[in-house]
């Protein structure tokens, strides 16, 4: 029997296969610094700091994000359990992300893993600072390691 709906049905175009495992090879990301990249659904943030392990809290907790004026240079935003504090340069297309709920990720630069974007418009995202509520007790962290100082009261 033959299949009515083949003419409709597109195989990915052949790669040249250079490992040597017959498999297509992935498609290979920007080599230099990326501060954020978006998708069209997406559940929850990936927060990438330079020094602290990933956070990936879901948009679904996202009470508030405050932001600095026209030329964003701040980003806070306010989760039920977690506060981020965002600061760099050209930060309004993030802003523009997380409120269209469509900002897969964002990512500290480090210097030691990337060179300076030449671009002066690029958006670069030069610390971001989290504050997480956990049972009851505030824990700000710092470059990953918990501070013993009280942080700001999420409720």
């Amino acid at each position: 029997m033959t299949d009515p709906l083949a003419q409709y049905r597109h195989k990915p175009p052949v790669t040249a296969d250079t490992s040597g495992t017959g498999q297509t090879p992935p498609p290979k990301g920007p080599d230099g610094y990326v501060a954020f990249d978006t998708k069209d659904r997406v559940a929850r943030l990936k927060i990438f700091k330079k020094n602290y392990p990933t956070h990936t809290p879901g948009y679904h907790s996202l009470l508030d994000m405050v932001y600095s004026g026209q030329n964003v240079t701040q980003i806070v935003l306010v989760f039920t359990f977690l506060m981020v504090f965002i600061e760099g340069k050209n930060l309004q297309p993030i802003v523009s992300a997380l409120e269209l709920g469509t900002a897969d990720f964002i990512r500290e630069f480090d210097p030691a893993t990337w060179p300076k974007p030449d671009d002066a418009q690029a958006t670069v995202i030069e610390n971001i600072k989290t504050v997480v509520k956990e049972n009851g007790s505030e824990q700000p962290e710092d470059d990953g390691h918990v501070i013993d100082e009280p942080g700001l009261n999420l409720h």
